[in-house]
């Protein structure tokens, strides 16, 4: 079973990056936010690079209907907000491939899919981005909603967002989705037990190096609402849920693959590796990253990193072969200090006498 899993994953696809070529038109916060879709839409034979300067572009309501990848110029912050009128952005369009690249993507609110909706044949991808403060009113996806297509978040944030039955995200349908480096922390569905991620349809999941940690509800539900299977993997990550870190029945419990990874809460009857530690992770819970495990967290250094979208944390540190599992890799002071007390509680052997043998 776990092989058809793994099979069915790698059949997504390999993730390519995209060259930081030069922007095809550069934009200012001005308010004049349909400057951004015109420049969505511009002809021409190569794909538009729309490029943002620092600001806050109110009142974005963008759908995609051709390949084009929108970026933040510099360090400085770039928000769309959308202040609560509509969703921020809608893939709008079969066989296209659209990327969001250092956005902060806030106030969306929508029946499915506060800020943004993927419901097409198409390839989605988020990377460096922040979902903050988004919201569905009715079908779930609070930040994000997917039904189609691919869609991959690369050390994305999504948090404080709310919404019915998914509070973050929402897959249904035949989407294929994977995180990397992602925290999905602090969103809040309206029901106690309702997850921050949902994976329905015959959606498939692949969680990597990321985090779903301290949300309302439960941590990631599989939910059968009609034919077909779904599949989840979860690698070197961490996954909290009260009361279940992962909801599943038990005939489907087959179709979920956990390893190298820290869970916290009930899991049903998925296997779990020999590698995987049920504990609390560690979390600092303090300072600006407060979900970074910190010395003594049982997640340090059980993790796997070779994955050339792993070598770098949620916040741009780079990470070994041998890394902290979850999003946020711990402090290499407190690596170094955690592999070397477990070196030395470890129990030593005596030579055995070679009458013994």
């Amino acid at each position: 079973m776990i092989i058809r899993i793994l099979a069915a994953i790698a059949g997504l696809g390999a993730l390519t990056s995209v060259p930081a070529g030069a922007c095809t038109v550069t934009l200012r916060a001005d308010g004049n936010t349909a400057a951004i879709q015109h420049a969505m839409d511009r002809p021409g034979k190569t794909n538009p690079v729309v490029c943002l300067k620092a600001g806050v572009y109110r009142g974005a309501r963008l759908v995609a209907t051709r390949s084009a990848t929108i970026r933040r110029v510099g360090n400085d912050k770039v928000v769309l907000d959308a202040g609560g009128q509509g969703r921020i952005l809608t893939i709008g369009a079969d066989a296209i491939d659209f990327r969001l690249e250092g956005l902060t993507i806030t106030n969306g609110k929508s029946e499915r899919g506060g800020a943004v909706a993927l419901m097409k044949k198409s390839r989605l991808t988020l990377q460096d981005c922040w979902l903050y403060g988004n919201a569905s009113t009715l079908h779930g996806g609070g930040a994000l909603a997917a039904s189609a297509g691919q869609l991959d978040l690369i050390r994305t944030r999504v948090t404080g967002n709310h919404g019915d039955r998914a509070a973050a995200v929402d897959l249904s349908g035949s989407v294929r989705a994977r995180m990397f480096s992602t925290l999905i922390a602090d969103n809040e569905a309206k029901g106690t037990v309702d997850p921050p991620v949902r994976l329905g349809g015959t959606a498939q999941l692949e969680v990597v190096g990321s985090t779903v940690a301290y949300n309302g509800g439960s941590g990631i539900v599989v939910q059968p609402d009609g034919g077909g299977r779904r599949l989840l993997i979860i690698r070197s990550s961490v996954v909290m849920g009260r009361p279940d870190a992962i909801a599943v029945l038990r005939g489907e419990a087959g179709d979920v693959s956990v390893e190298n990874s820290v869970l916290w809460g009930n899991y049903g009857f998925v296997a779990l590796d020999l590698a995987t530690k049920r504990s609390l992770p560690g979390f600092s819970l303090k300072g600006t990253e407060r979900y970074r495990p910190e010395r003594g967290s049982v997640a340090i250094g059980i993790g796997k990193c070779t994955d050339p979208l792993l070598r770098k944390d949620l916040t741009g540190l780079p990470r070994a072969a041998s890394c902290t599992v979850g999003a946020l890799e711990a402090p290499v002071v407190d690596v170094r200090w955690t592999l070397l007390e477990r070196k030395k509680q470890q129990p030593k052997q005596q030579p055995k006498d070679w009458r013994d043998i």
